[in-house]
């Protein structure tokens, strides 16, 4: 394997030189692959005389697709990271490492390091409940039946044709899949399902297409079931939010209890709610899939109501809604009237420092990120259900206010000046900790955290917790960040527990 990887790599930094800008010294190719494709990132030449510059580098996509394939076949790496490093005289120095380490989008983004690939961050919504929800099931059988034929009527005057559908399902058939689910289907599904096995693709109601049980199982199994996943380079920060009205929905981006049953073929769903939360009906209709990994939608009290909305009739169950649908808000300022459903602000460029009174009135705020500007007061974030938080910190500021906030899960500080980190210890819910941006004195503090299971931090101040033997212990998923190379990286996954032995290193 050493020559068809030697080779390769020649082909790379052969590429790479007769592109390169004038006057380059140095070009750093980082990337990333596997079986689903290749990417580039953080790569670009270094050029001494043009400090600041960026020059792109070519991407050899195919060879980096066949280097992963032949890592895969050799170690049985499933996906692979690599660092090529080259200069002007056709030298070169490649290490690759499995999947562990993932670089990031910039070069000065550093890499994250995955220890534990099993692990996920909890969603708020995604345990069961031992307590059933309060509202009663609203879906009525015989006059979902009912609406069915007429939303079929209807669609047959549009078109000019009537549809024929499949065979409905049988009482067996039924029986089979909710014990496949572990959960009963609502009476009113069940319905239609005895009278039908879906449109057969015909998108009679309303343009959508009602999905066979078997498609609709199937897309459960494989998208609906579980929660989302996007990688440590976004999870560790994931919230999910609250759907309108409030407490009707979990909150997760996947649940077993959910069974798609009708789409528009965009990558979202309708679905069936066997698992509400505590206000909301059991057979609710939600919609969930690609768009709404941030949390599903409410849209109907049944399966009965949403038909009767395909034709144009009210749903006398459900709650009051609370009229400001959004959820989220990018700004310049906080001198505007604050939603009171608002839950997500992105504060981006105000000048500083900013005065966050204003946020009082967001009560189900759930995401506060203050980028590129700073604040001398936490005291309002208190009182705020926020889960998620990326701060700056002014001279004056500390992290003092946040002490004991019940439901902070990650949490990103950036500070010029010393910043305390006492406050975490009191923290229970805190789980994700982004340091690099900050200047403190205790990070050996960060080993008392029992609960922290994402630490990003510098290079510097890895170097410093290794030093001074005081890595947290149960960490999942890291980051250095700045610009490390590849060998920085894999010397932190090893003070961190990972076997790094098998890291390939070549020259020429």
């Amino acid at each position: 394997m050493d020559l068809a990887v030697e080779q390769a790599a020649r082909q790379i930094t052969a590429e790479i030189v007769a592109r390169a800008p004038e006057g380059w010294a140095e070009c750093v190719l980082r990337a990333h692959g596997g079986r689903r494709g290749t990417g580039m990132y953080g790569s670009g030449y270094v050029v001494p005389s043009r400090p600041g510059s960026h020059f792109s580098v070519p991407a050899p996509h195919e060879t980096l697709a066949s280097l992963a394939s032949r890592f895969r076949d050799s170690h049985g790496w499933e996906s692979i990271a690599l660092e090529l490093t080259c200069r002007p005289s056709g030298a070169f120095e490649l290490v690759v490492f499995r999947d562990a380490l993932e670089p990031e989008g910039h070069r000065e983004d550093g890499w994250t390091l995955t220890l534990d690939p099993d692990f996920r961050p909890s969603e708020p919504g995604a345990v069961d409940s031992a307590e059933p929800s309060g509202p009663r099931p609203a879906g009525d059988p015989a006059e979902a039946v009912e609406r069915l034929r007429a939303v079929l009527r209807q669609d047959a005057e549009l078109s000019s044709s009537e549809r024929q559908l499949p065979a409905p399902i049988t009482e067996e058939q039924l029986a089979a899949a909710e014990r496949r689910l572990g959960r009963a289907l609502p009476p009113d599904l069940r319905a239609l399902y005895l009278e039908a096995d879906g449109d057969g693709g015909s998108e009679a109601l309303g343009g959508y297409c009602w999905l066979s049980l078997d498609r609709a199982l199937a897309a459960h199994d494989e998208y609906i079931g579980v929660p989302t996943w996007f990688g440590w380079g976004l999870g560790w920060r994931q919230v999910v939010f609250d759907a309108d009205p409030p407490n009707t929905v979990r909150r997760s981006s996947g649940h077993p209890g959910w069974l798609p049953f009708a789409t528009w073929f965009d990558g979202n769903y309708f679905a069936v709610d066997l698992a509400p939360a505590a206000e909301g009906r059991p057979g609710q209709v939600i919609e969930v899939g690609r768009d709404f990994t941030t949390g599903p939608r409410y849209v109907a009290s049944s399966v009965t109501a949403w038909l009767g909305r395909l034709l144009g009739q009210p749903d006398p169950h459900t709650p009051q809604q609370a009229g400001d649908r959004a959820r989220k808000l990018v700004v310049s300022a906080l001198d505007e009237q604050l939603a009171p459903g608002l839950q997500a602000i992105h504060l981006n460029d105000a000048p500083s420092p900013v005065d966050l009174a204003p946020l009082s009135a967001t009560t189900r705020l759930r995401r506060l990120h203050l980028n590129r500007c700073a604040t001398t007061d936490l005291s309002p974030v208190a009182a705020l259900p926020v889960e998620d938080l990326t701060v700056g910190l002014a001279a004056e500021a500390d992290l003092t206010p946040l002490t004991g906030h019940p439901q902070l899960a990650s949490l990103a500080v950036a500070s010029e000046t010393p910043t305390g980190l006492a406050p975490l210890r009191t923290l229970p819910a805190l789980q994700s900790l982004d340091l690099s941006r900050c200047t403190t004195p205790d990070l050996a503090l960060l080993a008392d955290l029992p609960g922290l299971r994402y630490l990003a931090l510098s290079a510097t101040q890895w170097a410093a917790l290794i030093a001074a033997d005081r890595l947290p212990g149960r960490l999942a998923a890291a980051r250095i960040a700045g610009a490390p190379s590849l060998t920085a990286a894999l010397d932190l996954l090893t003070a961190l527990g990972v076997d790094t032995s098998t890291a390939y290193h070549l020259s020429g």
